[in-house]
């Protein structure tokens, strides 16, 4: 084939191809928003709408086959147009609706709608799927209890009536220190709600860090429960982080709510009957059922870098500037982003060079709103310094956490940095490697010396060698080194044996800690107060059991202090107090504590425990 044919071809089939990459361009479908709608559960044989909503005008729309439920009319169709103003721009927003009537299918089960399609420009664009569960219609209806008999069966005015309850619903009952667990406050209804306390709280997660995620006003819908339909709503949601092992149970918790059922009684007059059914209000208090929880204690290979991060994360590195002279700053920003217990995240480990000056890093957290609160991102950012000139690499900061899913422990990586640091106009220091150690780098100064070109000779017999003051300042020194070298015994001595030296001193500790937290609380400031206290009580246990306060944790204290024969209860108490103080300080306004109380119970431990531990 000559070269003319190719030409021909080329400029023949060009324009197609241009438009077939144009129109399947995955970003199209972004262009229109295209849903179905319709209730998630319905009773056998029941009347419904099937909605469909589009943010475009289409130039066709179809239907998908309605197989086991039965057309009785439509499409009903609507639009509506809404206009904002947001900094001086103008929005214009419209929705076209096409409604149909079905009847849902005679039998129970699952059931899936598939998808409608419409044309926009030319382009064919889908709904998502449905899927309905379809219940027995033996049951009574949802909002119409079946008689007056089954009402009075269900208690109005009691607690957790059938027709009306309140339930805390989360997505795992079993979960591992750390884990997020979601929580739901929800009510179910068959009755229309006039209203409900407007102080509800929820209940107390004892035990948990909590993190509320904001809900919109109270919104009805229907949901299965067992084989009734109810409907329900969500009154509070919270992400909560269990903070110890074992079996947590959130207490029963009550809410007020205010009901509408249909009067019974006969109408008065011919107005009554014209104007339709009479309703009573009636007030229920309803009371929740306890939620059991079984948290499980982390594997005990924990590696040494582990800092109590659980959940799934991932890990990026930046630095703002990989070539710098001395004495300029870099800022490292460290994104951990994933599903987890974000906010309690202390830090990512990071190791520079010993001639880097760096900072304590800036965290900042931002929970994604639009997803639940269920994930979000912590931002470290650090500023180091380098002091010296030369070449210098940074190794990749690093996040060890324990995945509950996978159920082991994961290291996460960044990427490594090198830094070019060149010598600064003002810098007098010597350019040296990466390669040195801290010590090396101190010595630098003092290795090498410069020959002295200027002396200061005196003549034979004028120095003080010899004389009467050499003798009595030659006594005098080795007076006061006996004497240091007895008090260096001494000291040797009482301090030889560290941990007998931290247990006595321990309760003296605290007892300041504690006088610090008394002042707290006479000035009425609780926050600083809960934190000295909490303070106070974990600094004791660590100088008493001997560990390290970043290695003290609830599991290896408990193992302790049973070991050194202290009773349960002494030790639930302890512990009780501490996560009091960490309740409020994680969930400031939460907290309903006596102040003074909880002062008091503080000494009153640590002075049993002190009675008990003595060395």
């Amino acid at each position: 084939m000559n070269s003319l044919n190719w030409k021909y071809l080329y400029r023949l089939f060009l324009p197609a191809i241009a438009f077939l990459l144009i129109t399947i361009h995955p970003g199209f479908t972004q262009e229109i928003s295209f849903a179905a709608r319709a209730p998630k559960v319905l009773r056998a044989g029941e009347q419904f709408e099937l909605v469909y909503t589009v943010d475009k005008k289409v130039d066709e729309f179809a239907p998908p086959e309605f197989g086991e439920f039965r057309y009785l009319g439509g499409p009903s169709t609507g639009s509506s147009t809404s206009i904002s103003m947001v900094n001086g721009k103008t929005t214009r927003t419209s929705t076209y609706t096409f409604t149909y009537y079905l009847q849902a299918p005679p039998k129970a089960g699952k059931y899936i709608l598939n998808p409608a399609t419409a044309v926009y420009k030319r382009n064919s664009v889908s709904s998502n799927p449905l899927e309905i569960e379809i219940v027995s219609s033996e049951q009574s209806k949802a909002g119409q209890p079946s008689s007056s008999q089954e009402q009075s069966k269900a208690g109005l005015q009691s607690s957790g009536g059938e027709d009306v309850f309140l339930r805390l619903v989360t997505d795992k009952k079993t979960a591992y220190v750390g884990e997020q667990i979601t929580a739901w406050v929800k009510i179910y209804t068959k009755l229309n709600i006039s209203g409900f306390d407007q102080r509800f709280k929820g209940p107390d997660f004892i035990g948990f860090y909590q993190q509320e995620v904001e809900v919109p006003s109270l919104s009805l819908e229907r949901e299965k429960v067992g084989d009734d339909i109810y409907y329900s709503g969500v009154l509070k949601k919270v992400i909560l982080y269990p903070q110890k092992s074992g079996e947590i149970t959130i207490e029963p918790f009550e809410l007020l709510v205010e009901v509408q059922k249909q009067t019974k009684r006969k109408p008065q007059s011919i107005f009554d009957e014209f104007f339709g059914p009479q309703y009573d209000r009636a007030r229920i208090n309803l009371k929740s059922k306890p939620v059991r929880f079984t948290i499980k204690q982390l594997p005990f290979d924990r590696p040494d870098d582990f800092n109590g991060a659980v959940g799934k994360f991932q890990i990026q590195a930046s630095a703002n500037e990989t070539k710098v002279s001395t004495n300029d700053a870099i800022t490292f920003k460290v994104d951990v982003t994933g599903k987890g217990n974000l906010k309690l995240l202390e830090k990512v480990q990071a190791k520079f060079p010993p001639t880097f000056d760096v900072f304590e890093p800036i965290k900042k957290v931002q929970i994604d709103k639009g997803n639940d609160g269920k994930t979000g991102k912590v931002l470290f950012e650090y500023t180091a310094i380098p002091r010296h000139a030369g070449n210098f690499s940074i190794p990749p900061f690093s996040l060890t956490y324990f995945d509950p899913s996978a159920e082991k422990y994961t290291s996460i990586h960044s990427r490594e940095f090198t830094i070019f640091v060149e010598k600064g106009e003002d810098d007098s220091t010597t350019v040296i490697g990466s390669n040195l150690s801290k010590e090396d780098i101190e010595l630098l100064g003092s290795d090498i010396r410069y020959i002295f070109t200027k002396t200061n000779l005196h003549q034979k017999g004028s120095f003080i060698f010899g004389s009467y003051w050499f003798f009595a300042l030659y006594i005098i020194i080795f007076i006061l080194f006996l004497l240091i070298l007895i008090l260096r015994k001494e000291q040797i001595k009482r301090t030889a044996n560290t941990v007998r030296y931290k247990n006595r001193k321990a309760s003296k500790v605290a007892g300041k800690r504690l006088k610090k937290a008394r002042e707290y609380l006479k000035n009425d400031r609780k926050e600083e107060f809960y934190e000295e206290v909490g303070t106070a009580l974990w600094n004791y246990l660590s100088d008493k059991l001997n560990i390290q306060l970043s290695e003290l944790s609830k599991e290896r204290a408990v193992d302790k202090l049973k070991t050194n024969a202290i009773e349960e209860q002494l030790i639930d108490n302890f512990f009780n107090l501490t996560d009091t103080c960490e309740f409020a300080r994680f969930a400031p306004g939460k907290a309903n504590t006596n102040l003074a109380e909880l002062y008091n119970s503080a000494s009153r431990i640590i002075n049993e425990l002190d009675q008990k531990l003595q060395a």
